[in-house]
């Protein structure tokens, strides 16, 4: 092992803050290892499970992302972001129906929870509903002025469809 090596936490809970640390940075792969096995033994770890998804999320791996959601759920069916990620892993492998149910978890849980609105106009585009897209988009921007990315695609729906 050389100088700067870093030991594997012992502790679930000290695997629990490095998986979520991993997370953070964007080292997707050490926060499954570690994650997994945090679960392994806190089986009803909400961020654990969070986290995991979230790692499986970027990592494209959608399937299992949506496992994770929803085993979340399971152990709080009020937590908005675990749904609001379910949401955005259906999207991504093209399930809109599940996605939009998600996403209408959300909003009913959290009415002004940040990007449910941005993710729904998403849910929408696809479906070719660009109506019912801007307005999620100006439900978004309303509530977020600033979302960049929610101000860019009501502008390009505009220019390019209406």
């Amino acid at each position: 092992m050389g100088l700067f090596a870093r030991r594997k936490p012992r502790s679930a809970k000290a695997r629990l803050r490095a998986g979520t640390k991993a997370v953070a940075r964007g080292d997707y792969q050490t926060a499954v290892v570690l994650l997994s096995e945090v679960l392994a033994e806190e089986s009803s770890s909400l961020v654990a499970r969070l986290n995991l998804g979230t790692a499986y999320y970027h990592l494209e791996q959608y399937s299992k992302a949506i496992e994770q959601f929803k085993q979340a759920i399971a152990l709080d069916p009020n937590n908005a972001k675990a749904w609001l990620n379910s949401a955005a892993a259906h999207t991504a492998l093209g399930h809109l129906t599940p996605a939009e149910e998600a996403l209408d978890e959300v909003m009913s849980i959290a009415p002004d929870h940040p990007d449910a609105h941005y993710n729904m106009a998403l849910v929408k585009l696809r479906r070719g509903q660009l109506l019912a897209a801007m307005a999620q988009l100006e439900l978004e921007l309303a509530a977020r002025p600033r979302h960049h990315q929610a101000r860019q695609l009501l502008a390009k729906i505009r220019n390019e469809y209406i």
